[in-house]
């Protein structure tokens, strides 16, 4: 038990090719670059609607129940 060869086999990587780095990394780019932009539109539009309500609650332009 002492002397056993427990290691593992290694698979057969003669049918593996591998992708080009390039492609993907390129793709993380955009997809983080769309992230960005995206969450800052999405700030930037909450920011807006915020100052907006604020306004019409400072200006006491808001009706209740008609």
């Amino acid at each position: 038990m002492k002397n056993d060869d427990l290691r593992a086999d290694r698979d057969e990587l003669d049918y593996f090719i591998p992708r080009s780095s390039a492609k993907r990394g390129n793709n993380l780019v955009l997809q983080v670059a769309a992230g960005v932009f995206l969450g800052g539109l999405a700030l930037w539009l909450v920011q807006l609607g915020a100052t907006m309500l604020y306004a019409k609650l400072m200006l006491g332009t808001i009706t209740f129940g008609g």
